[in-house]
């Protein structure tokens, strides 16, 4: 459900970030057919690069746990997201990996760098576009 909001929340600022000449990545941890499913089902522009064994998540010092997935915060946030109108449809993937946001800029300077601490933890995308105008060249 998380990975679905992100999604839909990122397409919103999708244009601005092409118009900037922005480039939009995502890494999920599932396998190659899942991602190109979940591509289609949300009409998600970017490209999906798929990393199973986690290693780029490691790389990132992104957080994993069960209690991280499955905890009063992320049900919390969790109803939030239902009161939206996301659902939760089959899960794909190392299911207790938590996601982050990065931008990076051309020379590799992380710039902007979000980890969640838990599902739903997800970066404000009005300072993802902070950092990404500050760093135009």
């Amino acid at each position: 459900m998380f990975a679905r909001q992100q999604a839909a929340d990122l397409m919103k600022i999708n244009d601005e970030l092409e118009n900037k000449d922005i480039l939009l990545a995502a890494v999920g941890s599932g396998n190659s057919e899942q991602a190109k499913k979940f591509k289609k089902k949300l009409d998600f522009k970017a490209d999906i690069y798929i990393d199973p064994s986690l290693k780029s998540y490691k790389a990132f010092k992104l957080k994993r746990g069960f209690f991280r997935t499955l905890g009063p915060v992320s049900i919390y946030k969790g109803l939030k997201a239902m009161s939206r109108g996301f659902r939760q449809g089959k899960s794909a993937g190392d299911l207790w990996q938590q996601g982050g946001m990065f931008v990076i800029t051309p020379e590799n300077k992380i710039v902007f760098e979000h980890r969640n601490s838990t599902a739903g933890d997800q970066a404000d995308l009005d300072l993802v576009l902070k950092a990404c105008s500050a760093n135009q060249t």
